[in-house]
């Protein structure tokens, strides 16, 4: 296994490039996921129809547009506004949105007294649960991309030689899923970096280690997976990374997709990067013993990849060659 660890090193300097970029595209997400979460003040953007050009309110937490005729629907359903208030004066508003009463009883609290503090809710995402969304796709390529040993091994026929050789299978598979995982390293020292200097970075370094741990799992085994039943690395590579970027914007990984579609919500429910999400907001609102579901459910989704590797593995290769 140590053999294989030296040798998968020494192979990723001919990549070493495109690592390095993948590599600061992710200390990059971790800096803009602190920065949106600082700048997250504004509730809803408004658009206040009124004959009067003053705009009626004045809160950071509402970003208003006065206007004098109602713009059309559709501005509603592209969110390009949350919502439409019609001013009838005195003091009186008529809220038109596609959201539910919860945000319409919001926007009327924040026009009658802008200066309310809004009540936490368990939904909002803070600075802990950011990082990880926007660092869950980024993981998750990387870990297909530094796949290529493994890929490279099986295009080449040095797969079917090793499997000859009297090297542990599970040695084998073991030294790849600590090269990947260890290119995880950089960002972990980065959140390491910004606890030390004083940034909020949300969640305690061990649960940072356990979500990077369950995300590596998670990529590992579904490029094992594609890579073992797909001939060539670059169309499992492509096919791959096209999944991943497809399932982590529906699964919330940088906002919320589905706006209350239940189609999509349907969707999302059976993607585990939205289970992995779900998790991070348990450990947010300091729940997440009581709610291992989420845990165990990415768990059993990545033994699945695993598994599904390992008897294609076997019956292509151990089989054939007995």
């Amino acid at each position: 296994m140590l053999a294989i660890l030296k040798n998968n090193y020494c192979r990723m300097l001919q990549r070493l490039s495109s690592i390095l970029v993948m590599t600061v595209i992710m200390l990059l997400s971790i800096i803009l996921a602190v920065y949106v979460t600082s700048s997250q003040q504004v509730k809803a953007n408004i658009a206040v129809i009124s004959e009067n050009d003053i705009t009626p309110v004045s809160s950071k937490q509402l970003s208003v547009t006065v206007m004098k005729n109602e713009p059309p629907y559709s501005d509603l359903v592209k969110h390009q506004y949350d919502a439409y208030v019609i001013d009838r004066g005195n003091g009186k508003y008529y809220i038109k949105t596609l959201k539910n009463q919860q945000f319409k009883s919001m926007v009327l609290m924040l026009l009658k007294n802008p200066h309310t503090v809004l009540p936490h809710q368990s939904t909002d995402r803070g600075v802990g649960v950011n990082i990880i969304g926007f660092l869950m796709m980024f993981l998750l390529m990387e870990a297909f991309m530094n796949m290529f040993t493994f890929a490279d091994d099986k295009e080449k026929g040095q797969l079917s030689r090793i499997v000859t050789a009297p090297v542990s299978l599970t040695g084998y598979l073991a030294a790849h899923c600590i090269y990947c995982l260890s290119m995880f390293l950089p960002a972990y020292l980065m959140l390491i970096i910004m606890k030390v200097v004083g940034f909020n970075i949300g969640f305690t370094l061990l649960q940072y280690a356990l979500l990077l741990l369950l995300i590596g799992m998670l990529g590992i085994s579904f490029a094992l997976m594609l890579n073992m039943f797909l001939k060539k690395p670059d169309n499992a590579n492509m096919l791959g990374n096209s999944i991943i970027m497809l399932t982590s914007v529906l699964a919330g990984g940088f906002y919320s997709f589905s706006k209350d579609n239940k189609v999509l919500d349907y969707i999302a429910k059976i993607l585990p990067q939205k289970h992995i999400l779900d998790f991070a907001q348990y450990i947010q609102n300091g729940s997440s013993l009581t709610h291992l579901q989420p845990l165990f459910y990415v768990i059993g989704v990545s033994l699945l990849f695993f598994s599904v590797t390992c008897i294609k593995l076997r019956m292509q290769y151990v089989k054939k060659i007995c």
